[in-house]
């Protein structure tokens, strides 16, 4: 089998990683041979287009081709409309698209329902008047119709995430595949990486990702203040485009709580230093108030580290793979976040998480791209049947 793999987006983007990384599994298959073509946007009509264009020639000759969609990797707005007609009218190869970052509101055909079934009071006609318009003229709402009016199958990473598609999906076109695991050859120990960072007598708390709101930086800045001296929390990544602001206004939050000089802003990193943080750490904190898969959950899985974790349902579908792997704390509030930490840090120790470690086990990158692969396979022989 030929499989195609279109990466789009900057290099350092988590989503163009995550389709290289399956790429890069593919390619440890001595049966299959991989196409791969990269496109990073410039903002250039002209030179984006023949980018585009070039890339759906290069892959043209596979069986599947499979690409990574979110709202921003494609372009904003209107741009993003165009860039995947570009690709999708030149490519001639059956499609399949894995979809990230899924917030959508309800479809104005779910809420009509609601509406005249009387299911819900406070849905309006002027609520359900916005929501035909939205999903007309939407950019965001017709670049997924497109997609998925294109693509054989969609990949989803959660249960969640499938729910959220399914007033505006045919839910036999939606699969879910779990984000993988990656591998790590982590060549530094704990001791090294914590003296290196300067971190050596020091708890560190670690949220993991871009910087915006929604992923719980507040909540933590301010259970840091209730927290003991000896403990450093730090942000691993750099703030989102857009999201500067917020940044600010975060800082000036733990300016007013007195914790500024206890928190690191690391900025982006690269993998060595990435892993430095990663084994440093001792007890990774995910706050999120909501979100769609979560990479940076992958990334604490793969070291092994003990997470706590908001109680969302993307959570809660991994303690089903393996009950209490990842601890939560329930009500999203600044004393139920800081209990949950000053139970846990005592806890915390040198040793892999064993729970964790079971969820890095069955969340192998070469498991997961084994259940890619039988999709893969049965999309070529529907397409070989209707040839």
């Amino acid at each position: 089998m030929q499989i195609g793999y279109l990466h789009i987006g900057s290099p350092e983007h988590g989503i163009a990683r995550y389709g290289r990384l399956l790429a890069s599994e593919a390619r440890r298959r001595s049966n299959l041979s991989i196409i791969e073509a990269e496109v990073v946007l410039t903002g250039d009509r002209t030179r984006d287009c023949a980018s585009l264009v070039r890339a759906a020639q290069t892959l043209g000759s596979a069986n599947v081709v499979h690409f990574q969609y979110n709202r921003s990797i494609w372009g904003d707005g209107w741009t993003q409309l165009r860039h995947l007609d570009t690709f999708m009218r030149r490519c001639p190869c059956p499609l399949v698209v894995t979809l990230h970052d899924i917030f959508y509101p309800p479809s104005s055909v779910t809420l009509a329902q609601r509406y005249f079934s009387k299911a819900s009071d406070s849905i309006r006609l002027r609520d359900l008047g916005k929501a035909v318009l939205r999903d007309r003229l939407s950019p965001q709402i017709l670049a997924l119709q497109h997609i998925m009016a294109r693509s054989r199958l969609a990949f989803v990473c959660t249960q969640e995430e499938a729910r959220r598609l399914s007033d505006r999906a045919l839910m036999q076109t939606v699969q879910v595949i779990p984000h993988f695991v990656e591998t790590r050859s982590i060549q530094i120990t704990r001791s090294e990486a914590r003296q290196a960072l300067g971190l050596a007598d020091n708890t560190v708390i670690t949220l993991l990702g871009f910087i915006y709101s929604g992923k719980g930086h507040q909540l933590l800045v301010q259970a840091l203040a209730q927290l003991p001296p000896t403990v450093r929390v730090v942000f691993a990544g750099g703030v989102s485009s857009g999201h500067e602001a917020f940044y600010q206004d975060l800082m000036a939050l733990a300016e007013k709580e007195g914790v500024r000089d206890r928190i690191r802003v690391t900025g982006y990193l690269s993998e060595s230093e990435l892993e430095q943080y990663l084994v440093a750490t001792d007890l990774a904190v995910c706050p999120f108030r909501q979100t769609s898969a979560s990479g940076s959950l992958s990334t604490w899985i793969s070291v092994a580290r003990p997470i706590l974790a908001s109680n969302i349902p993307q959570v809660a579908e991994y303690n089903e793979l393996k009950p209490g792997a990842i601890k939560t704390f329930d009500s999203y509030t600044v004393e139920a976040l800081t209990t949950a930490i000053q139970n846990l840090i005592p806890l915390c120790n040198e040793s892999d998480d064993p729970k964790v470690l079971f969820l890095s086990q069955h969340l192998s990158i070469s498991s997961v791209f084994d259940q890619h692969l039988q999709s893969y396979g049965s999309v070529l022989a529907k397409s070989l049947q209707t040839a």
